[in-house]
C-alpha cells in the first residue's frame, strides 16, 4: 500500500521532471572576432624561409640577422584582427550532458609582410587575404535549463583546415577549446584555437596561429 501511495505522489513530479528538460538542438550557427597571436614566429616561417638561424638584432636596426650578418629580416605588418564564420552540427541532438559536435569554419588569417635583405637581392613576403577553412570534430558538453534560463556550456574540437589566398593553396591542423553562457537560443562563448598553417610558395614554409575568439551564437 505504502509503495503503491509513493508511486502516485511521485509520477506527477517525474512528468514535470521531464517536461522542464531543455530544447534539444542541433545546429549552431556563429559569428566571431578575434585577436590572433603569433607563435613561434622567428622559426616559423622566418627561419625556414632565411634558411638560415636567426637571432634578435639589437644593433643594426633590422628586427632578425643570422649570425654571419648576411642576411637580415625586417617584420613591416603581423595583424592580431581576424574575423569568422562558423555552423557546428550536433548529429544526435544538443541538450543537456555531452555530444559529438561537427564544426566547419572559415576564418581570415592574420596579415603578414616581412622583407628577407640577402646579398645582392631582397624577398619581400606579404600575405594580406588568406583564408581558412576548417573541418573539425570534437565535444560538446551542455548544461541548460528549459525556456530562456541561464545555461553553459563547454567544447573541444580538432582537425584540418585549406588555406587559399595570394599565395596558393595550404593546409593546416588545429585544436580549440572554450566555452560560453546561453540564454535560450542565443549564447556568447569565447575559445582559443592553436593552428599550424602550411604554404609551399616562395618555398615550403608555415606558421603557427593562436587566435583567441569572441563568439556570439544562434542554436536551433
Amino acid at each position: 500500500m505504502f509503495c503503491l501511495i509513493s508511486a502516485v505522489l511521485l509520477a506527477p513530479q517525474a512528468v514535470l521532471g521531464q517536461a522542464k528538460l531543455p530544447r534539444r538542438q542541433f545546429v549552431t550557427v556563429s559569428v566571431e572576432r578575434s585577436r590572433t597571436m603569433p607563435l613561434h614566429f622567428k622559426e616559423f616561417p622566418l627561419q625556414q624561409l632565411a634558411g638560415r638561424e636567426l637571432g634578435v638584432d639589437r644593433e643594426t636596426g633590422h628586427d632578425y640577422r643570422s649570425a654571419d650578418n648576411s642576411i637580415s629580416v625586417d617584420v613591416q605588418k603581423f595583424a592580431r584582427a581576424t574575423r569568422a564564420i562558423g555552423v557546428s552540427v550536433y548529429p544526435f541532438g544538443n541538450r543537456n550532458d555531452s555530444t559529438l559536435m561537427l564544426r566547419v569554419n572559415v576564418e581570415t588569417l592574420p596579415i603578414i609582410r616581412f622583407t628577407t635583405n640577402r646579398p645582392g637581392s631582397i624577398e619581400q613576403y606579404s600575405l594580406s587575404d588568406g583564408r581558412a577553412t576548417d573541418f573539425g570534430i570534437g565535444v560538446i558538453s551542455s548544461d541548460r535549463p528549459a525556456g530562456w534560463g541561464l545555461g553553459a556550456h563547454s567544447f573541444i574540437v580538432g582537425g584540418v583546415g585549406r588555406l587559399s589566398g595570394e599565395r596558393g593553396r595550404g593546409a593546416r591542423l588545429f585544436g580549440e577549446a572554450g566555452g560560453g553562457i546561453n540564454v535560450g537560443p542565443i549564447g556568447f562563448e569565447v575559445g582559443i584555437k592553436i593552428a599550424y598553417n602550411r604554404l609551399t610558395d616562395p618555398r615550403t614554409h608555415g606558421f603557427y596561429t593562436v587566435p583567441m575568439s569572441l563568439r556570439g551564437t544562434v542554436s536551433f
